[in-house]
């Protein structure tokens, strides 16, 4: 089986993917929604950037919450659609995103051993 994560991103996508998994004659399995709180999400990237900038390490030039908004805006208007595509097609599964990244693992293989 193949996983895609962060594709598809937006409804046109979705349709295509989904017209070529019936062209195989294949479907999909799960998808699985990381549920975040936004504030938090940010406060998180945040921090990691400054302690990486602290370390002296490479920090990502949107790393800044002005660029995070401005990336969540963008979800919202083209990939939160997804959410509500999948779920009517009783294919969606949320997960807690902002749990530690073994539980936010064990979450995700529970969803796709069911």
């Amino acid at each position: 089986g193949f996983v895609f994560d962060g594709f598809p991103r937006t409804l046109a996508q979705a349709d295509a993917l989904a017209a070529l998994l019936e062209e195989q004659g294949q479907t999909l399995d799960a998808v699985i929604e990381l549920e975040v709180n936004d504030d938090v999400l940010v406060d998180r990237i945040v921090g990691r950037a400054a302690e990486a900038a602290a370390a002296g390490q490479p920090v990502r030039a949107d790393d800044n919450a002005e660029s995070l908004k401005v990336r969540l805006m963008e979800y919202y208007k083209k990939t939160s659609p997804l959410i509500g595509y999948y779920y009517a097609k009783g294919q969606l599964s949320g997960v807690d995103g902002l749990g530690e990244m073994a539980e936010v693992k064990a979450a995700i293989a529970g969803v796709l051993d069911s």
